[in-house]
């Protein structure tokens, strides 16, 4: 399942991301381009807008009610399964696959607390984020459709 985003989802498609969704995200996209890669790519459109919803292109969307963060997730659970990949499998800024890395390749790019903590280690191979199984993992607000 992949989905694209609206301008006003930027913090849905970020957590979408860190769950393993596929979300395309570019504040700055226009509808239409947003259109014409939901089609192009086979993605759903996640958006708050009614104007973008009722465009008939945009027969694939789910219009999210509220503008509350963990009540977007909430809804978006509800309507799709959470990706079998499940969490950090994806960057959350650029939405590129994350790659596993070993230990000793971070050393100096992570705090020597996580360093010292943390075995399992995770880089975006795009943009060179590095992601660890942290508390904010643990914490998450995971449902199962």
């Amino acid at each position: 399942m992949k989905f694209i985003a609206d301008a006003m989802l930027g913090r849905l498609a970020k957590r979408m991301r860190l769950l393993g969704f596929d979300v395309l995200y570019d504040p700055a996209m226009a509808d239409n381009d947003i259109l014409r890669l939901a089609l192009e790519q086979g993605r759903v459109i996640l958006t708050r807008d009614t104007g973008l919803a009722s465009r008939p292109l945009a027969r694939n969307h789910l219009l999210i009610r509220s503008d509350h963060g963990d009540e977007q997730l909430d809804q978006v659970l509800e309507a799709y399964p959470t990706p079998d990949a499940g969490p950090l499998t994806r960057c959350s800024l650029c939405n590129e696959p994350l790659m596993r890395v070993k230990r000793e390749e971070v050393r100096d790019a992570v705090p020597s607390y996580v360093y010292e903590r943390h075995d399992g280690f995770l880089r975006c191979e795009k943009c060179e984020r590095i992601y660890w199984k942290g508390s904010h993992i643990a914490k998450m607000h995971l449902k199962s459709s």
